[in-house]
């Protein structure tokens, strides 16, 4: 009778199911002990916190950009604008030609208040306007990318004081402070996605706007808020990894909007909408800096990197729609 039972048990667990849900996590596991193998250095202490380091800005950014594909929408400014956030948060405090030589925290309020106008701005025209986001924000990214030029006058932005630097280079202990930062972002954000109401528009304007707006939920205000908090985090990161390179240029972040998005739709957020959590968000970037790393390690060109990351969101999104039955 035991056994019978057992056999029954064992035909009752769906393998399927449970690769969809847990294929991300065994997928990078499984690359992990991959490159564990072609390259035993991988696994050493000070690459691990080298990847952990490298995708802390990428992964602040990921969180933001997150939330508007849960939402729904996109950001394809989200390069240009980490690039005008960390030339304007660069000549802040830059000793350089052209910089102004203010305190280190006010290169990080100008970062962060320029992201934020940007987020702004380009919520505000989606959610009143009723424009796509795409169009929006392919308008910001030439928009942002171009004031970067014009205020950098072409050219890099560097001499930053050791203060402005210190959280992008130093670590609390064995920890680098990008990573304890990315951390406390991580924990405010599942805070506000799981427990605040605003968390739970989101959800239902990426699920169905229409049907949320027949809910009485003011979809124009979750939108513009939204885009706020992810212009928030855009500065935060974009002025922690000026900080960390010790440089800034007009082309600075050139690609990252592909880099965030990967790690979203890899992670299991649906390019649909309506479906995806912070823990998504957080294992597609580590898959991604892992991947990138490993890439590094095993001497691949950076044009082959490009290659890799475009595959990987076409077959990332191929399964996202089958999971989620989406056409």
């Amino acid at each position: 009778m035991r056994e019978k039972t057992a056999a029954k048990g064992l035909k009752q667990f769906n393998y399927g199911q449970f690769f969809r849900d847990h294929g991300i996590l065994i997928g990078f596991f499984f690359i992990v002990v991959l490159l564990s193998i072609a390259r035993p250095n991988f696994l050493r202490v000070s690459n691990l916190i080298t990847v952990l380091r490298q995708v802390s800005c990428i992964g602040i950014a990921t969180i933001g950009i997150g939330f508007l594909i849960i939402m729904n929408c996109i950001d394809l400014g989200l390069g240009s604008t980490l690039a005008l956030v960390g030339i304007l948060a660069g000549l802040s405090v830059s000793t350089g030609v052209y910089g102004l030589g203010l305190p280190t925290g006010v290169g990080f309020i100008v970062g962060i208040i320029t992201a934020s106008a940007v987020g702004l701005f380009a919520g505000s025209i989606i959610a009143k306007a009723r424009i796509p986001a795409f169009i929006v924000t392919m308008g910001t990214m030439s928009i942002g990318r171009g004031l970067a030029l014009i205020f950098a006058h072409g050219m890099p932005v560097a001499n930053f004081p050791d203060s402005f630097n210190y959280f992008g280079t130093e670590s609390l202990g064995p920890v680098p402070w990008p990573v304890i930062i990315y951390a406390i972002v991580i924990l405010i954000a599942w805070y506000i996605l799981n427990k605040r109401p605003l968390g739970r528009y989101i959800y239902a304007v990426g699920a169905n706007e229409e049907a949320a707006r027949a809910a009485g939920i003011n979809v124009d205000l979750v939108k513009i808020k939204t885009y706020l908090m992810e212009g928030i985090l855009l500065g935060l990161a974009g002025t922690i990894f000026a900080g960390r390179v010790k440089s800034a240029s007009p082309t600075f972040a050139s690609g990252y909007e592909l880099d965030a998005i990967a790690g979203c739709i890899i992670g299991g957020v649906s390019f649909s909408g309506g479906i995806g959590n912070i823990s998504d968000m957080v294992i597609g970037a580590l898959l991604l800096g892992v991947i990138n790393n490993g890439m590094d390690l095993l001497g691949v060109e950076a044009f082959y990197k490009q290659v890799v990351k475009g595959s990987i969101i076409i077959i990332a999104v191929l399964i996202d729609r089958k999971r989620t039955g989406r056409g």
